[in-house]
């Protein structure tokens, strides 16, 4: 049974979703907070496999618990999906370095939603053409358009490799992995984990301007 676990305080769409997820096959909910302090309460003892968070929340930004959930050591550590609205990416981009898995947008179909949460706990990363745009245009700035560090130096952030490259901007175009799969002559498997070899980098740029690597 694939546990979640979910951090939304707009009441009506909670409901949709905790029933949406409630209807799937396999799937449990073990628990819902409208509140970041309800959150980091009740996941220690909850350990859900999968985390759905909102960013915006009444007493805080999610991305605070996204945060801290990725920094566990120790045998839990979920993985994280973060809620976007369309022409959110900026913020998803930051959830993203902060330790989040993927997303999905609000609104979305009830089978994409479920999709987005099976996927995420198979460790594949969910994307979006808009993302992925986001993304092409981060990574194509270059070290002048990462952020400086505490010294006052840029750091630099690591840069896409050519099949990274290659499969954002198919997902930019809004082919589906298995199309884009087709396309390059991989398999949509090995298009996740470009994918996700994307969002890592740009967690290790952000570890990296706090000073948390080794």
């Amino acid at each position: 049974m694939l546990t979640v676990y979910l951090v939304e305080d707009d009441p009506l769409l909670a409901r949709h979703v905790l029933d949406a997820l409630a209807q799937a096959d396999g799937i449990e909910c073990v628990g819902h907070a409208d509140r970041l302090a309800v959150a980091r309460e009740e996941l220690p003892s909850r350990c859900p496999q999968v985390l759905l968070s909102d960013l915006g929340l009444p007493d805080g930004d999610g991305t605070d618990l996204i945060r801290e959930i990725s920094q566990i050591s120790g045998p839990w550590r979920p993985h994280i999906l973060v809620y976007s609205v369309f022409g959110d990416e900026a913020k998803v981009i930051h959830a993203i370095e902060a330790g989040a898995d993927g997303y999905f947008l609000k609104g979305c179909a009830d089978r994409d939603l479920i999709h987005a949460v099976q996927r995420a706990a198979d460790g594949e990363s969910p994307i979006s053409p808009a993302i992925a745009r986001y993304l092409l245009k981060r990574f194509a700035a270059g070290p002048e358009a990462s952020p400086s560090g505490f010294d006052g130096q840029v750091t630099e952030e690591p840069q896409l490799s050519r099949p990274e490259h290659a499969v954002l901007r198919l997902v930019a175009q809004g082919y589906l992995a298995e199309e884009v799969g087709e396309r390059l002559m991989m398999s949509a498997h090995t298009v996740a984990t470009h994918v996700r070899a994307v969002y890592a980098k740009l967690q290790v740029g952000q570890r990296s301007m706090l000073g948390l690597t080794s």
